[in-house]
């Protein structure tokens, strides 16, 4: 499993970065936001199987199997007090992880993190993504080049990054574009969100959620948001990536959030 880990400074608590579904490198995906992180934050990214830099499984994909793979990179970087941060189908990985596993978890950040009611809201999703991967895949080689270099005109990449950034990033998604991992995790969403369908982070947890206006209202009421005295949702106008656009303001207040936290 592909990842980048840098220890924290002092007392400092490592923040772990689970990315959204798509393929890309955790580390570039992040990166706009990590580069305004203090430089005391550990930071630990890492790409799922199937995704980034990582091997593609033959594992079936599941919800255990996925949290078991990165959890074994887990306890072997033998992590102190860590901070859960965590985009889109990233939060569904990461509530099971804490849920089972994650003693030393201190705080759960979240931008749009994905709910069971939004995954049923789109039962065509799976499909469509299905009929995309085979299109792609009877393209010819010349067909699937110029495909892939539109990925960051397509708004698939980090606008953000620089041009260097934007390139590797670009090339790492492109390796594994439509992938038989991605289209399994499609076409098993509801098995994989199942599990965590009614669970909820406990109320001594603190919480920040970052939301689009029109999902406050159901972020409020899912399993993100405790009732913790510090725990809040943070509204910004702008589209699911909120990180791709409020970069320096998400990693601001992350970090003014832990540092509030003692």
């Amino acid at each position: 499993m592909s990842y980048y880990y840098r220890p924290p400074k002092g007392n400092h608590a490592t923040i772990i970065f689970f990315q959204a579904f798509g393929g890309d490198s955790d580390y570039y995906n992040f990166k706009t936001v990590i580069d305004n992180l203090s430089q005391d934050d550990g930071i630990l990214t890492f790409d799922y199987l199937g995704y980034g830099l990582s091997d593609i499984t033959d594992q079936p994909q599941t919800l255990p199997n996925t949290v078991n793979e990165f959890r074994q990179l887990f306890a072997s970087l033998n992590l102190g007090s860590t901070v859960i941060f965590a985009h889109s189908i990233g939060g569904v990985f990461a509530l099971y992880d804490y849920l089972n596993f994650s003693n030393r978890v201190i705080a759960f950040v979240s931008i749009e993190p994905t709910t069971y009611e939004v995954v049923h809201a789109h039962p065509q999703g799976a499909e469509l993504f299905a009929e995309a991967a085979d299109e792609f895949h009877q393209l010819t080689p010349d067909q699937k080049t110029a495909r892939q270099k539109d990925l960051a005109i397509q708004g698939d990449i980090n606008p953000l990054l620089s041009a260097e950034d934007t390139a590797a990033n670009t090339k790492i998604l492109a390796g594994k574009m439509y992938n038989r991992n991605l289209v399994a995790q499609t076409q098993n969403w509801k098995a994989i969100l199942k599990p965590i369908a009614n669970q909820k982070l406990p109320n001594q947890l603190p919480t920040l959620l970052f939301s689009t206006p029109n999902r406050q209202a159901e972020f409020k009421q899912s399993g993100y948001v405790t009732q913790h005295p510090k725990s809040r949702v943070v509204v910004l106008k702008g589209n699911h990536y909120l990180h791709w656009q409020y970069p320096k303001l998400i990693a601001t207040t992350t970090d003014q959030f832990i540092n509030s936290l003692g």
